[in-house]
């Protein structure tokens, strides 16, 4: 862990996010683009961008059982063919309503299984630098805004609709090359122990004797000083592996034999029976039982919305003021710039020994930090101001969502950690479906966009003040 082939996978992970932000932070753009086809109310036309938004999120607890079932590598592949199919399918739309399908249903589909996956399997891969290594991944979107933003505001501009949706799922095809990178960590362990046995074996035979044969029983398993020495079970035929690479506890290699047994015999229960135990096992629904983790839940859904009603109107917002487009697309990308900065800088800041007992208390500061921005937007009246601010906004924002993981560690434990990002999750994504159609009703009511950011702000405020 920490290193070697694991920063490859962070590679992946980077690239995943610069297409995954890019197109993300894009949906301000794609709302002006289908508000100029279709003609449609400003809540009607936010459900394409809000919908494929919450299907990344909540189909993060499916992707990462496809992951089990066949690996990271694969799943990711498969979605962003369905990423890029549903862009291209883009340009055929005649209404709105058939954008709801291909936007909506079949891209955000794909992002459900690239997004979560990506992310998990860099937890795999590392363990002291974790913070570090999410942070160098989760860059990624502020260079997709950066770059991906201003295009797709320029074809739009001067190529229109059509070009505009085919030119972006062209680019949605570089996550395959993502995929690739995402080598299953059973293969790695595979590749890795066939090269230190080819050196090993090359060397004196007083260091060949340090070797013994592998095999995956528990009866070979080497007791020493009241643990077990036993590497991961990822193949069945390794052989000279290095002694005592990893040390376990009893009970943990016991409780693996269990949990294998237990298994077989879920296996041979009928079909409504297992289908019961895999959701329950997918959605750690007890986990909500404990306050701290409940109230961290709801702030993260109160934050979605507003962040996400934010990115969709900024661009509109921006233009309301007699800011031509193109310069209201700049807004974004400053924001998108300095979003990249935030994650990186928050993540080495926070993994060390001085901030790490204070970091519920950052991170809480931070959220409070994004509640004035937002109250502040709808103010402005200058390009320069609005670069400034939306460079702020995305400073803090891309502060928070990098380390939103590192601060489940710090609420229940590294043990707790997979079972409960998923409800995590599932809370951003119910965030992300309403918050722009809601911010859309008020434009709607009230003829601005400012209200919506007003909305956006006090939500923030709630949101921050559910964590103190």
């Amino acid at each position: 862990p920490d290193g070697g082939y694991g920063w490859f996978v962070v590679l992946g992970c980077f690239i995943m996010h610069v297409i995954m932000g890019g197109l993300d932070r894009s949906e301000g753009v794609f709302f002006l683009l289908l508000q100029d086809t279709f003609s449609h109310s400003a809540q009607l036309t936010a459900w394409p961008g809000a919908i494929v938004c919450t299907l990344q999120l909540l189909l993060g607890p499916l992707a990462n059982a496809l992951c089990s079932k066949y690996s990271v590598r694969t799943v990711v592949i498969v979605g962003g063919l369905l990423m890029s199919s549903g862009l291209i399918l883009n340009c055929s739309a005649t209404s709105l309503y058939f954008l709801i399908f291909s936007h909506a249903i079949v891209g955000g589909v794909g992002r459900g299984l690239v997004y979560a996956p990506a992310l998990i399997i860099v937890g795999m891969y590392f363990d002291r630098r974790v913070g570090l290594a999410a942070g160098l991944g989760t860059s990624g979107v502020g260079i997709g805004t950066f770059v991906i933003v201003p295009l797709a505001q320029y074809l739009s501009e001067h190529h229109g609709f059509i070009v505009t949706y085919l030119i972006m799922g062209g680019l949605s095809l570089n996550m395959l090359v993502a995929g690739m990178l995402f080598r299953p960590l059973s293969m790695h362990y595979k590749i890795t122990r066939s090269r230190r046995y080819q050196t090993k074996s090359g060397q004196a035979s007083e260091e060949a004797a340090t070797l013994h044969p592998y095999k995956p029983k528990l009866n070979n398993v080497r007791k020493h000083n009241g643990h077990y020495d036993n590497q991961p079970n990822c193949s069945a035929e390794q052989e000279g592996v290095v002694s005592g690479a990893t040390s376990l506890p009893v009970e943990v290699v016991m409780g693996k034999q269990k949990q294998r047994r237990d298994v077989k015999m879920r296996s041979d229960k009928k079909c409504p029976a297992r289908l019961h135990a895999w959701i329950t096992k997918l959605f750690h629904f007890y986990l909500l039982k404990e306050p701290p983790f409940l109230m961290f839940c709801v702030s993260i859904w109160l934050f979605a919305m507003a962040f996400r009603a934010a990115f969709t109107f900024m661009p509109a917002l921006v233009k309301s003021r007699g800011i031509p487009e193109s310069e209201a697309a700049m807004a974004l990308s400053t924001a998108g710039a300095v979003d990249t900065i935030g994650r990186i800088v928050a993540g080495l800041l926070l993994d060390t020994s001085l901030l790490r007992p204070h970091r519920l208390v950052l991170y809480n500061v931070v959220v409070f930090c994004v509640a004035g921005v937002a109250f502040i937007l709808p103010s402005l009246t200058t390009i320069a101001s609005f670069c400034v601010f939306c460079g702020l906004y995305g400073l803090f924002t891309g502060a928070f969502i990098s380390q939103k993981s590192v601060v489940l560690v710090d609420l229940l434990g590294q043990e707790h950690m997979a079972s409960s990002f998923g409800l995590l999750i599932g809370f951003q994504g119910v965030g992300s479906l309403l918050g722009p159609p809601l911010a859309g009703t008020l434009k709607d009511r009230f003829g601005s966009y400012d209200e919506a950011f007003y909305l956006g702000g006090g939500l923030l405020l709630v949101s921050g003040l559910l964590m103190v």
